[in-house]
């Protein structure tokens, strides 16, 4: 037999190894089909995002979200995530990001959020009853009276942990907080914000980050008091040209009125613009400038 026949016989027989063999080895990326679901997993500061969703934006939006959170909370993140071939997105996946605020703050050791169907369940260690009461309300305000949320939550306390609950339905939601006073729906989001800042870059009105973490926490409040109707007022220090520091407190002011409607806030918001015209302090500070750019919410008599 000649050396080429030889070799010939060599090569389809290599080639027909391969056919047969590599591909068990290499990644399957056969087209996702099914329902929206996904786990969002952190271990020992390890994000990990696995599961489908229904469309490629909120696929996008998550994992924006997942870097974004890395950045804040020094985590590593990898992305499972698949997009649904048919795009049957789920009512729940706008509430997604938000949702992620909320895991990463937990125990970073470990926890878990896991949405499927009509069921969404948290798990990970809080500090105390409280807090794991006012998680449990804020998830059930983000993601609506249709799902149902379950917590297995680990009450960390004095240097030991309960164990967790078993898992608790979905707490009923009050009715607009048995529609709470302006004073009082006020008084809420105050707390929500001390100490807080919404953040932009630098002559913009792109939130950072940690601006729209800042966001996310008022979300579920406004969403508790659907009735109550909020002014956003943007602010400037007095630097700069007035005209166009009260154009950027308006673009600053509209931009967090624009992400709470994504975010599935229904209450009447208005964006206004007041530019240096409102400072909080008259010094000519580094400090003083600081604090007085910012974005207040202010509750407004319904008219």
């Amino acid at each position: 037999m000649s050396r080429g026949i030889i070799f010939g016989v060599g090569l389809f027989a290599l080639t027909l190894l391969a056919l047969i063999c590599i591909p068990r080895h290499l990644p399957v990326t056969t087209s996702a089909t099914g329902h929206p679901a996904l786990t969002a997993q952190i271990d020992n500061g390890h994000l990990t995002l696995s599961g489908a969703m229904g469309s490629e934006d909120a696929k996008l939006a998550t994992v924006a979200r997942a870097q974004e959170l890395a950045k804040h909370f020094k985590l590593r993140v990898t992305d499972n995530l698949v997009v649904l071939e048919d795009g049957g997105a789920a009512a729940w996946e706008t509430a997604v990001p938000a949702l992620l605020t909320q895991v990463a703050a937990l125990h970073q050791h470990q926890a878990s959020l896991s949405v499927s169907g009509q069921t969404a369940t948290i798990k990970g260690a809080v500090s105390n009853g409280e807090a794991k009461t006012k998680l449990v309300h804020e998830m059930t305000s983000l993601l609506g009276s249709s799902m149902h949320v379950q917590e297995q939550l680990t009450v960390v306390s004095a240097g030991h942990a309960s164990p967790p609950s078993t898992p608790a339905p979905a707490l009923p939601s009050t009715p607009a907080a048995a529609h709470a006073s302006r004073a009082q729906v006020q008084a809420g989001l105050d707390e929500l914000l001390r100490g807080e800042q919404i953040a932009f870059e630098s002559n913009s009105a792109v939130m950072t980050p940690k601006g729209r973490a800042v966001v996310d926490k008022v979300i579920p409040a406004l969403k508790r008091s659907p009735e109550a109707v909020i002014e956003i007022g943007g602010h400037t220090d007095a630097y700069g040209d007035p005209d166009y520091n009260l154009q950027l407190s308006r673009t600053r002011a509209e931009s967090v009125r624009q992400y709470l409607t994504e975010h599935g806030v229904t209450n009447r918001v208005t964006a206004v613009g007041y530019g240096a015209s409102r400072p909080l302090s008259q010094e000519r500070t580094r400090a003083a400038s600081k604090k007085n750019r910012r974005i207040e919410f202010r509750v407004k008599e319904e008219r």
